[in-house]
């Protein structure tokens, strides 16, 4: 099968440390012209989502793999007709932050661009949501969900360079999450998949009774939806559309690309 990915940050080194592992044809588009997506205007970003999309189809790939709100928000304003994309982002919501949510109090963090679409999007992949008979036994569930931002706006220059178990990184993380637990929120949703790359701590610092889903979950969600599909052959092409740098310090993500060294990694500039 043939996946096309749209990035722009970290989140790629989060996406593939499970991609890595299943035999794909992998195209990735990454925008580091415009680095960190997520402190941009709506508009600007979506441009640029447009002009990787185009990309991708030029490559003919199957599927598009985009991150989380933008996926949302193309699902739901029903954007770019006949272009199929991987509903990743939307099942690791509806089949567990939904499913499992004790009181209906969930909590989102994120940067600038997610704050001011992600409310709205969640609110409408809401709407179809059926409750579970143990949820409507419950008295204090809130129907609609009831909603918490959160902005975390200086955790992405820190993602790729910090151990989850720094002092720093931790009393970050811990710090951001205690308005959580003072909204009395059961699950939390990370916004961007560059997030999961600090799971460790996210679970360290999370609060009783607070649920968080990791990055086995998102791999679950992706082999259940590709299983079918795998075409026994593992490639990487990754087309950059700045100077590329970060694809070049970045160690553990050229291994991770490459299974260890063991395939050659396609990088091309744009």
């Amino acid at each position: 099968m043939k996946i096309g990915i749209l990035t722009s940050g970290n989140d790629m080194l989060a996406l593939f440390s499970f991609l890595q592992r299943y035999d794909h044809e992998y195209h990735v588009w990454y925008d580091d012209t415009f680095l960190f997506w997520w402190d941009k205007p709506v508009e600007l970003v979506m441009e640029r989502v447009t002009q990787g999309i185009r990309f991708l189809q030029e490559k003919g790939v199957d599927t598009i793999l985009v991150p989380p709100i933008i996926e949302l928000k193309i699902r739901n304003e029903k954007l770019f007709p006949g272009v199929t994309f991987l509903p990743l982002f939307e099942s690791y919501v509806k089949e567990n932050c939904f499913t499992y949510s004790l009181v209906g109090k969930l909590g989102f963090f994120g940067d600038l661009f997610d704050l001011e679409e992600w409310q709205k999007q969640l609110t409408i992949l809401a709407k179809d949501y059926v409750l579970s008979d143990h949820q409507r036994e419950i008295k204090k569930f809130h129907v609609p969900f009831a909603w918490r931002g959160r902005e975390v706006r200086n955790w992405k220059y820190l993602l790729d360079t910090c151990s989850w178990s720094m002092p720093l990184l931790h009393h970050m993380v811990k710090q951001d999450l205690r308005y959580f637990k003072d909204a009395k929120v059961d699950t939390i949703i990370p916004c961007n998949y560059s997030y999961f790359l600090v799971q460790k701590a996210i679970e360290k610092a999370r609060y009783t009774n607070m649920r968080f889903y990791g990055l086995s979950i998102l791999e679950n969600i992706f082999t259940k939806i590709v299983e079918t599909k795998q075409n026994w052959i593992y490639s990487v092409n990754v087309y950059h559309t700045g100077h590329g740098k970060f694809l070049s310090r970045e160690k553990k993500l050229q291994r991770m690309l490459s299974r260890w060294n063991t395939i050659n990694v396609a990088y091309n500039a744009l």
